[in-house]
């Protein structure tokens, strides 16, 4: 958290919505939370009932496709890239 805010902000109320936010653009849409669910993280006590942890995001980029004419359907690049969000900047 940035430390301009950090007088004028709950710290504890800045980390439940980063963590609830990361729940809800997790890769599979099966580990998403839907909304009656968020609300109900956002609602609840954190210090007796923990939010879930999010698994680490991964971010794509786009594939890009030759336009060449040769028969090969592979994309000419795909990358995947794993970053860490344990550590702010």
């Amino acid at each position: 958290m940035d430390s301009c805010i950090g007088e004028t902000c709950n710290q504890n109320q800045f980390i439940k919505c980063a963590i609830i936010g990361l729940l809800c653009i997790q890769d599979e849409p099966i580990d998403r939370p839907n909304m009656s669910n968020v609300l109900f993280m956002l609602d609840r006590d954190t210090t007796t009932m923990p939010l879930p942890i999010p698994t680490q995001p991964t971010f794509f980029v786009n594939k890009r496709y030759s336009s060449s004419a040769s028969s090969s359907s592979k994309p000419e690049t795909s990358m995947q890239f794993d970053t860490s969000y344990q550590q702010g900047r």
